[in-house]
């Protein structure tokens, strides 16, 4: 009797073995194990050009020794639910320094904020652990000495998006065509000569000597004036645009949006807003981030104005403008040679269509504004205004043509 309970006891416990494996199995395939090295680093020559041809030192992050500092560094871009692993190598010949994962939600021990986890000190590597939070914009960082070492350049941005579709917010979020990522800063040319930066580390000292803040140049994406024009915001007419905004920097920005894109606040902090906010200006202070999104309803040509105000003032110092151009219209290029042929176009009073039936009449943004009945193929057109269209049958979605009325 003992015997066969045993076997049945055994029987169960290995059944449930199977079970647990299979399981977790399963939930491995659905999660993509990611691992990357940063190498910290300084330069030990002035490399970073700025917008009148200076040149700057720098610290930052790169994936490999011998690969240049940029700034800011690169853009970290995961999916919901990766199980990531970054190893942090310490080649900067001086200070100690961490990875803050600046607004995700990862455990004490993965925050990179020193005296709460670890710092890595020079040719030493450190490892961060952490599982892909919820979709949003995030930012990393030095967080060892960090007024100094965010200003010489350790910072980038970290995104991380729905494991459906790269094209949406977040899950049945807001579906977009295109993104922009803006991550917004300054920089003190004093705060970056070698004898600044390379300033040896007293682990006995907590304090470091820093100079007052008096910043010449007002970035984004590092780069600013005429470096800018290089960067232009392109988008065509009813092409959703999604921008994440950002701020590292020690000063408040104001982005302004001209109000033809009719931006929509959707996000804050990597997190959905309850309510969407209507609003042409995005304030952000340091460390603050933003999802907006855009949506022009006509051609135009403009720019995106980008203030910096000093958070001890309120004084405004400096703004930056990036040009903004509308031009075309989204889903209305792809209209190729195999569109049905419509005559005259563009049309006064009449137009002339190869398929019968039921026609819908979208604008530009793809909003049905009527439809065209008539059992033959000439439609009568008279009462659309002068513009531009979208002629889509109904039964034959596939067959669509545009067209243009003039009178």
């Amino acid at each position: 009797m003992r015997k066969s309970i045993y076997n049945v006891q055994q029987r169960r416990i290995s059944h449930w073995v199977i079970v647990a494996f299979l399981l977790l199995a399963f939930s491995g395939k659905s999660q993509i194990d990611t691992s990357l090295t940063l190498v910290s680093k300084m330069d030990f020559q002035a490399q970073h050009e700025l917008h009148d041809g200076n040149l700057v030192h720098l610290m930052g992050f790169t994936e490999t020794l011998g690969a240049p500092i940029l700034l800011p560094s690169k853009t970290l871009i995961f999916e919901e639910g990766d199980s990531v692993h970054i190893t942090l190598w310490n080649m900067s010949q001086a200070a100690s320094h961490t990875i803050h994962l600046h607004g995700l939600d990862v455990d004490q021990a993965n925050d990179g904020v020193p005296h709460l986890s670890f710092e890595v000190a020079h040719d030493d590597s450190g490892h961060y652990y952490f599982e892909a939070p919820h979709p949003g914009t995030y930012l990393y960082h030095c967080h060892f000495t960090s007024v100094l070492h965010v200003q010489a350049g350790m910072y980038g941005l970290l995104i991380v998006k729905p494991k459906s579709d790269p094209n949406l917010t977040w899950e049945n979020g807001y579906a977009f065509d295109s993104e922009n990522a803006w991550l917004m800063s300054e920089l003190d040319t004093n705060w970056h000569h070698d004898t600044i930066i390379n300033a040896p580390h007293d682990p006995q000292s907590t304090t470091h000597p820093i100079l007052p803040y008096y910043p010449q140049h007002f970035l984004v994406n590092g780069k600013s004036e005429g470096q800018l024009d290089a960067f232009p915001l392109v988008a065509s007419v009813g092409e959703k645009v999604y921008m994440r905004l950002a701020n590292i920097g020690y000063y408040g920005n104001e982005v302004i949006f001209p109000a033809g894109m009719n931006a929509q606040i959707i996000s804050s902090d990597g997190r959905p807003l309850p309510n969407v906010v209507n609003s042409d200006t995005v304030k952000l202070f340091p460390g603050e981030r933003y999802g907006v999104l855009l949506e022009a309803d006509a051609e135009f040509n403009d720019v995106v104005q980008i203030n910096y105000v000093n958070m001890n003032t309120h004084q405004l110092e400096n703004t930056q403008e990036i040009d903004l151009t509308i031009s075309g219209f989204i889903g209305v290029d792809e209209l190729g040679s195999n569109d049905p042929l419509v005559y005259p176009n563009p049309a006064n009073q009449h137009v002339k269509l190869p398929l019968s039936g039921t026609w819908r009449v979208l604008d530009l943004a793809g909003r049905e504004l009527t439809q065209l009945n008539a059992p033959y193929f000439d439609y009568d057109v008279s009462e659309l205004p002068v513009g531009t269209y979208i002629l889509r049958n109904v039964d034959r979605p596939e067959w669509s043509v545009k067209l243009q009325i003039q009178r």
